[in-house]
């Protein structure tokens, strides 16, 4: 078994740990209340589909993953990280937020609470939903609001396969399925896959989505 990760406090107050090669960071079906920000080192993102290993991602510096775990409570991992070589994450927990809110001016402390009681308000709207293809046109339509109409696909991918409790390969269908009626392209710079895109195209239409309840 794995030595234990090294633990340290960095300068401005977040954990830092230092992970060994092949130790596990979280196990897909746990719940976290964590989010991690990779310094250093290389992190692989996997799950389980039809009961095989699938390697959703390979994550480098500066990456970060587990980014639910803070917004959601009781949110349970949808996939598994683990750490392809020595590694360096930053740990940030719902209390370190709290913290940093704390401590900040107070106008910039009130403008980013209220950004994130949207995110939480907007984010279980989406869920509540009666099936995942409506809630991720909802969860887009919140990047939209946000200014964001271009996305980096394995990050969108992660993100919405935590929101929805689904496997990684069932956003990719769902996202492939609206690329394929004109409301996103998905695309790659010079065919590198490990760089592609996703871009909204149709904002109306997740507009006119949102407005279902």
């Amino acid at each position: 078994m794995a030595n234990p990760p090294l633990m340290h406090k960095v300068s401005k107050g977040f954990l830092v740990k230092t992970f060994l090669k092949h130790n596990i960071v979280f196990v897909e079906g746990s719940r976290g209340d964590q989010a991690y920000i990779l310094m250093e080192g290389e992190v692989e993102i996997s799950g389980t589909v039809d009961g095989r290993k699938k390697v959703f991602a390979v994550l480098k510096p500066p990456s970060i993953f587990g980014e639910m775990a803070l917004f959601l409570e009781d949110q349970t991992r949808t996939a598994t990280a683990m750490t392809l070589e020595d590694s360096k994450l930053v740990i940030i927990t719902r209390d370190d937020l709290e913290e940093y809110f704390s401590k900040a001016p107070q106008v910039i402390s009130s403008i980013l609470q209220v950004l994130v009681s949207r995110l939480k308000v907007t984010t279980k709207k989406a869920l509540k939903v009666p099936n995942v293809p409506l809630g991720i046109c909802r969860a887009l339509h919140l990047f939209v609001i946000n200014g964001h109409m271009e996305l980096a696909y394995d990050s969108a991918i992660r993100t919405l396969a935590d929101m929805f409790v689904i496997s990684p390969a069932a956003v990719e269908s769902y996202l492939a399925q609206l690329a394929e009626q004109g409301h996103l392209n998905i695309g790659a710079p010079d065919h590198d896959l490990t760089n592609r895109t996703i871009r909204i195209t149709s904002p109306d239409f997740l507009e006119n989505i949102m407005k279902k309840d």
